[in-house]
């Protein structure tokens, strides 16, 4: 199975790229939960396979570090009442994707119940991050990853000042396994901040690979 599955890039940004964020009960997940999840939605909603916008956020509770560092439960997620799944997507797939409410779906042996859902758009912060974006498999040291992230972001005309590259992290699927890194990127213009959130950066965007979301700021971190 590929992932390449990037939506093509453009310096124009297409506002009916949004969140859905569905409430869910159920009482844990595995942390590496990214393909297990995929498979779990695919059941229900297959088209999901086919679509080129489609990215699915991992699912995370409150963590240290302001969402930065994730503590390891021996491999298990202890889901709260406050957890979320949360999908990106077109405007005009809200309809199919609201289906997914009142369903249970299996997530590896969890069963997870999905309930109501809301519309986030997309938040023109200055300051993005992402837990998990994939580089080139040859990429491993932080020096390197920040170059390929410049090269990356000036495709799409966007010179970033300011990079934070934070830790290294797994990402398993039967048939490769995704060596990521988090990357926080600041004082970007609201276009370029929506950018990133519409396009993501680097393959994996279904395992929840490349997917920004608005940060409050890199001096916090």
């Amino acid at each position: 199975m590929s992932w390449q599955e990037s939506p093509p890039k453009s310096t124009s940004v297409d506002c009916s790229i949004v969140d859905l964020v569905f409430k869910i009960t159920g009482q844990a997940l595995p942390i590496d939960h990214a393909y297990a999840l995929f498979q779990g939605l695919v059941r229900p909603l297959p088209w999901i396979q086919d679509d080129q916008w489609l990215g699915i956020h991992h699912v995370h509770i409150a963590e240290s570090g302001n969402g930065w560092i994730r503590s390891d439960d021996h491999g298990i997620l202890q889901l709260s009442g406050r957890a979320r799944l949360v999908v990106r997507l077109h405007i005009n797939m809200l309809d199919s994707a609201r289906l997914l409410c009142g369903k249970h779906i299996a997530v590896d042996k969890h069963i997870i119940e999905i309930g109501t859902a809301k519309v986030r758009p997309l938040n023109p912060l200055n300051t993005v991050s992402a837990r998990h974006v994939v580089a080139d498999q040859e990429i491993q040291d932080e020096t390197k990853f920040l170059q390929w992230v410049n090269e990356q972001l000036k495709v799409v005309g966007i010179t970033p000042t300011k990079l934070l590259c934070g830790k290294t992290r797994l990402v398993h699927t039967p048939t490769r396994t995704f060596q990521t890194r988090s990357l926080m990127i600041a004082n970007l213009k609201t276009g370029e901040s929506l950018a990133l959130q519409q396009f993501g950066l680097g393959e994996g965007r279904k395992l929840g690979c490349g997917l920004f979301l608005p940060h409050r700021g890199i001096d916090a971190v």
